[in-house]
């Protein structure tokens, strides 16, 4: 039997990876289609704090198949499961949107501690991870103030302790590590802010901001399928010029 050579390989591989590629896996631009599967899907996930569901909230993004956990970051506005929008995929430190350069900053630290503590033990680190969402909705909302939390969602005086802790170790973060000194940690985070009115089926306004992990983008995936075929290629005539 004749073996493959290098080339070969390599080609069977772009092909393979390019043929792999979902794209549905991530933002191809910077507009998705978002789709709310609900804070409890497939058996998984669904606390809440206050009597106010929290993370993780459930969405599939442009009709994929996979659902990914998002943080809310903006306490206003309503969703409903099964309802869907379109979102614009912004950077941390976008301006123009509802929440300020800053409160983005700090709420990409409390992001990155949501997801450790879900990734560890979701049902051990549950009301730390409940405390973390609400801690989000404080930063970028400041009429939820402590008296509110209590009074108005009669949260106890330790989670609400415990908010300000989380809220005073993303602004001790932030403090020392900011956007232009410490650009990779931000970049890995994505804002998903809904365009005005493009709720479907239910047109009750504008949904909450959300924040996740960049996900690769497909075109990134592409570029590296496409640099193999042309090392297979290069290869190729290597080869037979050799021959």
């Amino acid at each position: 039997m004749k073996k493959f050579g290098v080339y070969s390989v390599l080609t069977v591989s772009a092909f393979g990876f390019l043929l792999g590629l979902s794209p549905l896996k991530a933002h191809a631009t910077s507009t998705v289609t978002m789709k709310f599967d609900g804070s409890t899907y497939n058996g998984k996930g669904g606390d809440n704090l206050g009597g106010i569901a929290t993370y993780p909230y459930y969405f599939t993004i442009n009709n994929s198949s996979t659902e990914i956990p998002l943080l809310c970051l903006s306490f206003q506005d309503s969703i409903k499961t099964g309802e869907t929008w379109t979102a614009d995929l912004d950077t941390i430190g976008t301006t123009g949107i509802s929440l300020t350069a800053l409160q983005e900053e700090e709420d990409a630290w409390i992001d990155s501690k949501v997801i450790s503590d879900f990734s560890a033990n979701p049902t051990g680190n549950a009301l730390a991870i409940e405390e973390l969402q609400w801690a989000a909705w404080v930063v970028g909302d400041s009429s939820l103030t402590n008296s509110v939390l209590q009074n108005q969602y009669h949260l106890t005086s330790t989670q609400v302790s415990a908010i300000d802790s989380d809220i005073s170790g993303a602004q001790s973060f932030v403090a020392t590590n900011t956007l232009t000194s410490d650009p990779k940690f931000y970049d890995a985070y994505d804002l998903y802010v809904p365009v005005a009115n493009s709720q479907n089926p239910w047109q009750d306004g504008t949904p909450q901001t959300f924040m996740g992990p960049v996900v690769p983008e497909p075109s990134s995936f592409i570029l590296f399928g496409s640099g193999l075929l042309t090392a297979a290629g290069a290869l190729y005539r290597r080869k037979r010029r050799t021959a």
